[in-house]
């Protein structure tokens, strides 16, 4: 809860402290945080195409964030910006804009933020604007836990939580050693306060402390800076997974080989593409002509009964998509039409009901529809129904969104086949089957789908990962004077859209054992006796099928994306094989380093679309050393050598 002073500073009733100098926290923020890091002379010296990190312990009203990006808006040619914030006790839009309403000369800014600060989700947001030049990931959460989850380093932090006599557990000693995990040499550090605690802490970090004239009535702050003598330790124990841990600056990577232009590949060539890289992209069937192609796709969150990496990067991923899509794609390529998730076999009432609870998510992302309820809303969701609405569920075209990130500048599309991939040390070289020529590149990311083994595998002299080929098939179906009622997306165990130019598609079938690419009868059989017994006021026949269409789905064995760099199975196994055993719990292992430019973005099974942005995001903030926009545990449930983890790991 919020109090206000009659300036309009807020005053936190949970702390009983202010949120910024009563003065002018405009001139606070730049005096502690910008200055204090000496930012606008760091950004001078920057060069074009490099970026910058910034960590804030405490978002509050997001006066640092909004004065952050008004000053970098005079440097947004010349580097990309992260800002990574942490915040467990989030302000609404309301409280947000009635603070920085003393604020006009950020206006601009707020109001771009606001529309997008929607759909807040325990843990991390990611948040794009400036066409990509700013990033903003939110952590809702216990700073404790957010700190263990930043995959990343920065070059600034603000510390800017509530005074340490009001908030003592956030100034801890081990909060700012896990903030010791983010810095690298160089990296500085801010606050407005020099309370012994916070010294003590600093210099026990590893930062070489320093203090300085303070803003306001406060007479003195502190700054910091972590050493370049740091050397970090390539040792690790078997619980930190060591194969998961990140190697920084090996490489600079300027262009980029990408094999497959489907969604996935699409939207990583136009992640890459806004951060300076030269893309190249290859199918021979060109953008989205495989799985990708299917006329039409909807997208939730995928929710277990307990928080499972499924459920929390689909989540993160929704959230994203939303946000993206809103700004990126055309009316007749994205709509958000509210989803309702009918109760199956698989997905009981208490289930559901469980799952609301265990994730302690708003009604703003997904809430529980009982009969009277949907019986009350009968022209949004089918009355005879229970189950759970996500108002802000969304259909897609992928087709044509795929194809408008690709034509994006800095993409050159080449519509032939990749045959072989070899390194010679100094690049990557693909060569090609139709034109016998060789492309050339710093890296090469392999988003083929279920193809992708039989490029990697000569490379890597084994598989890494299983990906099977899973078929399916979905219909376009005429719209009825009563279809044309239902304004949701209706889900169970297949799902239905609503009206989409006249035309709804019913999807999709699931068979893992056929690869007939021809539409079969017994499928159509299938997906019409669903729809007659879930909906039989539809009253559709066979005359109203429109089309029959067969797709290919990549699924891994645990139906979990593989997103990241490569490691080399040999030396992988011959260094982690028996790290789980008991014997070996007392261990050190090293960290086996990634094949330099090598990645790999596939296995989305049916939620491709939903994944593809963030995972875009994810993969390209790894290939050029950023902050990753999802937690570290997240991370290392994406990554491809996991499979070959599980197998080695209780091997003698």
């Amino acid at each position: 809860m919020l109090s206000w002073k009659e300036n309009l500073t807020p005053i936190s009733d949970e702390f009983g402290d202010i949120y910024f100098s009563p003065e002018n926290g405009l001139e606070e923020t730049k005096h502690v945080f910008i200055k204090g890091n000496d930012l606008i002379t760091r950004w001078e010296n920057l060069g074009p195409q490099s970026s910058f990190s910034i960590l804030e312990l405490g978002f509050g009203t997001g006066l640092n964030f909004l004065t952050t990006w008004k000053e970098y808006s005079k440097f947004q040619e010349r580097f990309r910006l992260h800002y990574i914030s942490i915040e467990k006790f989030p302000l609404s839009k309301e409280e947000i804009s009635k603070a920085m309403s003393v604020f006009p000369e950020l206006n601009e800014f707020k109001n771009e933020f606001l529309k997008s600060y929607q759909d807040l989700i325990p843990g991390m947001n990611y948040f794009r604007f400036q066409e990509g030049k700013i990033h903003l990931t939110l952590f809702l959460g216990d700073v404790k836990d957010a700190l263990c989850e930043i995959s990343g380093k920065v070059d600034a932090i603000y510390l800017d939580g509530f005074a340490p006599s009001k908030n003592p557990e956030m100034w801890e000693e081990f909060v700012f050693q896990n903030i010791r995990n983010v810095a690298k040499p160089g990296t500085t550090v801010s606050t407005f306060t020099v309370a012994r605690m916070v010294r003590d802490s600093l210099t026990s970090a590893g930062f070489t402390l320093e203090k300085k004239p303070g803003f306001g009535r406060k007479r003195e702050m502190l700054t910091g800076t972590f050493p370049d003598s740091f050397l970090e330790t390539d040792k690790s124990v078997p619980k930190d997974k060591p194969w998961c841990k990140r190697s920084f600056g090996k490489t600079k990577i300027r262009t980029a080989a990408i094999i497959g232009a489907g969604i996935a590949g699409s939207s990583l060539a136009n992640s890459l593409s806004k951060r300076g890289i030269e893309v190249v992209l290859l199918d021979p069937s060109g953008v989205a002509n495989e799985t990708s192609g299917i006329p039409g796709a909807i997208s939730h969150p995928h929710l277990t009964k307990l928080p499972s990496p499924t459920s929390l990067f689909t989540l993160r991923a929704f959230r994203y998509a939303l946000q993206f899509l809103s700004s990126f794609a055309q009316t007749n390529e994205f709509g958000i039409s509210g989803l309702f998730h009918a109760i199956t076999a698989e997905m009981s009432g208490e289930r559901f009901q469980k799952s609301l609870e265990n994730h302690l998510l708003s009604a703003e992302i997904v809430s529980r529809k009982s009969t009277d309820l949907a019986y009350n809303d009968k022209d949004r969701i089918d009355p005879r129904q229970e189950g759970v609405f996500f108002p802000r569920g969304f259909w897609t075209h992928p087709s044509s969104i795929a194809k408008r990130l690709a034509e994006q500048p800095g993409i050159q599309m080449i519509l032939e086949t990749v045959t072989n991939v070899q390194n010679d040390k100094t690049q990557w070289n693909l060569l090609l089957k139709e034109s016998e020529r060789t492309i050339h590149s710093d890296s090469v990311i392999f988003c083929n789908s279920y193809s992708m083994e039989e490029l990697l595998t000569p490379i890597l002299g084994r598989e890494l990962f299983p990906i099977r080929k899973v078929r399916g098939q979905l219909i376009k179906l005429k719209e009825t004077p009563v279809s044309s009622r239902f304004k949701n997306i209706l889900c169970a165990e297949h799902y239905l859209t609503p009206s989409i130019d006249g035309e709804h598609i019913l999807g999709s079938t699931f068979d893992e054992f056929d690869s007939d690419s021809e539409p079969r009868k017994k499928d159509t059989d299938q997906l019409f006796q669903f729809v007659r017994e879930r909906y039989p006021d539809m009253k559709w026949n066979r005359d109203d099928i429109v089309s029959e269409q067969v797709g290919f789905r990549a699924q891994t064995p645990d139906r979990f994306p593989v997103i990241g760099p490569i490691c080399d199975p040999l030396e992988f196994c011959k260094e982690y094989r028996g790290i789980g055993l008991p014997k070996n719990r007392g261990k050190t292992y090293s960290n086996v380093k990634t094949i330099p430019g090598l990645y790999v973005f596939g296995g989305l099974g049916s939620r491709g679309i939903l994944s593809s942005f963030l995972g875009a995001e994810i993969l390209a903030s790894l290939i050029l050393d950023e902050p990753v926009p999802i937690e570290s545990s997240l991370l290392e449930s994406l990554h491809p050598s996991r499979f070959l983890y599980r197998k080695i790991r209780s091997l003698d």
